[in-house]
Formats: C-alpha cells, structure tokens, sequence
C-alpha cells in the first residue's frame, strides 16, 4: 500500500452522496479503468466496494490476496471518488463451507440449505464466526485509515436468508441462552407453559429449536427462539463493529432490508453510527410482474 498504516484520517462525507455497488472483481482491469472514467463524468462519489468479495480476499484457510483490491482502491482514490467498504463477511468461501459443513444453516424442517447462493452460514457458527472475525481484522488493519475510505459496510442485508437456523449448532447455543435467561429448568416449564400436551422438561439438554412438529410448536418457545435467534444477529455484528473501531475512525453503516424482521433492527443498529435501507422497488410490484415464487416469498 502507498499510504502509511497510521496515516491521515478519512475524507468527510458529501452532504449528499451518490453512487452505489461496485464489483469490480468481475470485470477486467480495462473495463475497470473505463468504469472510473464513466463514474467522474456521472458525478459518482462515493462507492461500496467488496460486499461479495471473501473468496478473492481470501482464496485459501492461510492466504490473504489483497493486491487486487489495492490497485481498485487506489484507483478511485486518484479519482476522488470515496469508498464505503464492506467487511466482506456476508458470504462465506467454498473453502470455510467444504471444510466446515456444520456452519450451514438448516430450516425448520431439517433441510440443510447447501452453498450455492449467497449467505450459507448459520449465525450461530463458532467456526463461522471466528473466521469472519479475521476477515473483518485483516481488512481493518490494512484500510482502516486509508484516506479513500470515508465509510464501512458490515456484512450485508443481516439476516436475509438465515436469520432462524435450527441446525444443532444452534440448538447447542439455544440451550446456553435459555439457561442465562432462565436460570433453572423449572422457571423455563412455568413460562413456556409445559404442563400442555406433556411438554414438560427435566433438562436443559432435552429442549431443541422450534422445527418443525407433528402439530403447532409451543408458541413460548417460538417467541424465545426469535428473540434468540435475534441476539445471535446482534452478536455477529458486533463482533465485526468492535473490530473496525479499534483500528478506523471512519463511520460504520449496515445496508438492511426493510422487510426482513427477523431480528432487532434496533438493537444492531445500536452499534452502527449509519443504518441504511436496500430499497427493492420491484418487491412492491411483484404481484403485478410475473417473477419466481422463490422472489416473492423475499418480500
């Protein structure tokens, strides 16, 4: 890098700026030094850089690739245009998912959900967790105050997709939760209301996530298990936040979608200094355009 680890603190932000995702990893060193030309004579400003990026960052368990996203950095910097970059957490390599299989999420009704897509992870992960968190410090550590970088971008869209992972990773962590908030197993019988339909537990280790069931889930459990599910999102991006501070003055941002209420936006937002929405104008017009079941069922 040209600029000193411990260099000048970050440009401020315009009053208004303008600009949106850029991927640059996908496209050829050309098309990207023509993009920069494209993006001055718009008036872009400001661009979000990385959101998808760990596979290239991070091409092996012991190898950090960051050349590439240096030269794209600089770049845009020599072009005055601002980055808001992104933790690149939101989706894991096919390495992490290959060697730890365990960090999928699964639904209620026991499919795990495979790699493939995006956001294969259950936030409940040790594993996943630990592996995101050095991620997040390697980037920190290397761009944290990097004059170019006016903004950070944690993860993206918090709990899209796999906010309730009932896989028993989760339900290991469900059981410490339930215990904190509970103390003894009996509290947990007299709240939940075990004494219907022979509920009753002798023990922590005998409660499971709320899959799916022969007839109606106890709705106690449900309501723990959201709230649950809810503080191991929290935790996720706090981890990430905690780290980003420690090593950039720069502003946190999360970018979430509106219609995604599986979690406390609140409670996430409380560690943020920006909360964003995704806006998807599409989504209120799906009923009306003939779209995949599989996108309406995302809003």
């Amino acid at each position: 890098m040209s600029h000193s680890p411990t260099g000048g603190r970050p440009l401020p932000l315009p009053p208004l700026a303008f600009g949106g995702d850029y991927n640059p990893e996908q496209w050829s060193s050309t098309v990207q030094e023509e993009d920069v030309v494209l993006m001055q004579q718009a008036g872009v400003d400001l661009v979000t850089l990385g959101v998808f990026s760990w596979a290239l960052l991070q091409p092996a368990p012991d190898r950090f690739e960051f050349g590439w996203l240096d030269e794209v950095i600089e770049r845009l910097h020599a072009a005055g245009i601002r980055i808001d970059l992104a933790t690149a957490t939101a989706s894991p390599p096919p390495w992490l998912t290959h060697e730890h299989p365990e960090m999928l999420p699964v639904t209620a009704a026991g499919t795990r959900l495979w790699p493939g897509g995006r956001q294969a992870f259950c936030p409940s992960s040790p594993r996943y967790r630990e592996a995101a968190a050095a991620l997040c410090r390697a980037m920190a550590e290397r761009y944290g105050r990097h004059p170019a970088v006016v903004l950070w971008h944690v993860s993206n869209e918090l709990g899209c997709h796999n906010a309730l992972c009932y896989c028993d990773v989760s339900a290991a962590a469900f059981r410490v939760w339930l215990q904190r908030r509970y103390g003894d197993i009996e509290r947990l019988n007299h709240a939940w209301g075990t004494a219907f339909w022979s509920q009753r537990y002798a023990d922590f280790t005998e409660i499971l996530p709320p899959r799916l069931a022969g007839n109606f889930p106890n709705p106690t459990q449900q309501l723990d298990f959201r709230r649950f599910s809810s503080d191991q999102v929290v935790a996720f991006n706090r981890i990430q936040t905690d780290i980003i501070r420690r090593h950039s003055p720069a502003p946190i941002a999360h970018n979430y979608m509106g219609r995604v209420t599986d979690f406390d936006h609140f409670a996430t937002g409380a560690d943020l200094d920006i909360a964003s929405w995704d806006s998807y104008p599409l989504g209120f017009l799906s009923d009306r355009l003939e779209v995949t079941p599989e996108y309406k069922r995302m809003f």
